[in-house]
């Protein structure tokens, strides 16, 4: 991504702490082997290694584009780090972390540049989610739930930043790197092998997002993968019944079941996942806590 926009003129901050896909073990070569690559093909680029978790190293990111390169035309958030578990496994600083790592650094970085593109009335907001974060994810709950978040973030971004000139928009990337090549066997035949191809599709599509003849493009989440484009449209109202004044719970429960039904979740089909079956015990306690129910 970074070599793409950087070969479409603009000047890059590649701002990368180098970590491997725990968040662990931070490698400044990372982001510095990009900056190279870039001068060496005659772009603009400097590197930034702080963390985004960081407020003031988010507001230190938008600074130094602004000191180096005059404005901010664009931010691009492709950060993050996985840690998975099972919902009932997980710990409280797997959650924690990733969800911090995702959502509260999308936020960071997402805040000050809005506060410099809303000073010089235009730019393009770019935030990367997942397909976790629009069909879940079993093992992945502290993820699905941060790529979600940004998802709203997103657009909830895109509607108060619309009167400065500012768009922005959220990227569901499929692509083979090496974040995908930990993906089980079965994770990686959700989608067909066409869609696990290098992530040159995506790099095109943020610089399509960036470019200002596209400013009116907003709140839209669009995917990338391999050589396919698709754009998601938000959650609507699908369904929905209107009950008499005086209703039962037998009236409730007969809408749910009969009259709104369910759409199951692609990736039940698609990983192979059962789902839970009705029963016919009846409970008059929904939810128990310490009496073993």
């Amino acid at each position: 991504m970074a070599e793409c926009v950087a070969a479409a003129g603009y000047g890059v901050v590649v701002s990368d702490l180098g970590v491997s896909v725990d968040g662990r073990d931070p490698d400044r070569q990372v982001a510095e082997s990009v900056v190279e690559a870039i001068r060496a093909r005659g772009g603009r680029a400097v590197a930034h290694q702080h963390d985004v978790v960081s407020f003031d190293a988010a507001a230190d990111l938008v600074r130094r584009a602004v000191e180096e390169f005059g404005s901010l035309a664009g931010l691009v958030t492709c950060h993050g780090i996985l840690r998975e578990r099972m919902i009932f496994n997980m710990t409280e600083d797997e959650w924690d972390s990733v969800v911090a790592v995702h959502l509260k650094g999308t936020f960071n970085c997402v805040r000050f540049a809005t506060e410099q593109m809303r000073r010089q009335r235009g730019g393009s907001i770019v935030v990367l989610s997942s397909a976790a974060g629009l069909e879940g994810s079993p093992a992945q709950a502290n993820y699905a739930a941060a790529k979600a978040g940004i998802v709203g973030l997103a657009q909830s971004t895109a509607l108060a930043m619309g009167r400065y000139g500012v768009n922005v928009n959220c990227v569901v990337p499929s692509a083979a790197t090496r974040m995908t090549s930990r993906l089980t066997d079965q994770m990686q035949a959700s989608r067909p092998d066409a869609e696990r191809q290098g992530p040159e599709l995506v790099a095109e599509l943020i610089r399509a997002l960036l470019d200002p003849a596209n400013r009116h493009i907003t709140g839209q989440t669009f995917t990338a993968a391999g050589r396919r484009l698709a754009r998601w449209e938000p959650p609507q109202e699908h369904e929905s019944v209107r009950l008499a004044d005086e209703f039962t719970y037998s009236d409730v429960t007969d809408a749910v079941r009969q009259r709104l039904g369910a759409t199951p979740l692609r990736r039940f089909a698609a990983l192979g996942l059962p789902t839970p079956a009705a029963s016919d015990h009846q409970t008059t306690d929904i939810l128990g806590v310490g009496d073993g129910t």
